[in-house]
Order: C-alpha cells, then structure tokens, then sequence
C-alpha cells in the first residue's frame, strides 16, 4: 500500500519497478515517449509538451502497469494543488463550478417554465 505524502513520480516508479517493468516497456507499449516518462518519474512536468498531454500519458503509464488512472489522476491533481499553493484540487474545483452551473440552469429553466404557463393562462 502506497503512503499519501510519496510524491507521483516516486509512486509510479515505485509501482512499476515492483511489477519489473522497464521503462523502455512502458514506452514500446504506451507509446509515449521514453524522455517523457522519465521526465514524469523525476517530476519534470515542465519537459513535457503540456499539462494536457501530461495527464494521458499519466493514464496510459498508470493503466499499462496496473494502476488505476483516475487514482493516479487524482494524485496528480493534488500534486498540482500543491504546487500552485491551492486550498482545493483543481479537480474539486471544477466539480463546484459544474454544480454551479447546472444549479443556474435549473432556476433559467423554472423561471422561464413559470413565464409560459402564465402567458398561456392570460
């Protein structure tokens, strides 16, 4: 079982070395390239072409080796909160905005279901 604090690249490395997968594997069978994944092992997220891309090779990474993406998602999330110095992962945080969203529409659409029924009565 994998501690909380170990950081996401140590944590794929980790995972992958105690199922004796080279990394050269990883990369054949993803293909992604190797340069990026070592970049994603020593946390050098700046070296791969975008946070984007950063999260589909986390998940090809993850799910070649055995690991489920979206709990090495969310490790990457926190891992992101962290670094910009956030309260929230970003991924909590686009749950809000959604809720938020959907709640907006639903008083649009009551409102607008309660102005027809009127004009209809008149």
């Amino acid at each position: 079982m994998s501690e909380t604090h170990e950081s996401i690249g140590s944590h794929l490395r980790r995972e992958r070395e105690l199922r004796k997968i080279p990394l050269e594997e990883v990369a054949e069978q993803t293909r992604v390239k190797l340069e990026y994944l070592q970049a994603i092992e020593s946390e050098h997220f700046e070296k791969l072409p975008g946070m984007t891309f950063a999260r589909g090779y986390l998940k090809a990474y993850a799910s070649y080796i055995g690991l489920l993406p979206e709990d090495v998602l969310l490790r990457f999330e926190d891992f992101l909160g962290k670094l910009s110095g956030g309260s929230a992962p970003r991924a909590e945080r686009s749950h809000t905005k959604l809720l938020i969203g959907l709640l907006a529409l639903l008083v649009l659409f009551g409102a607008g279901t309660i102005l027809v029924l009127w004009w209809l009565k008149k």
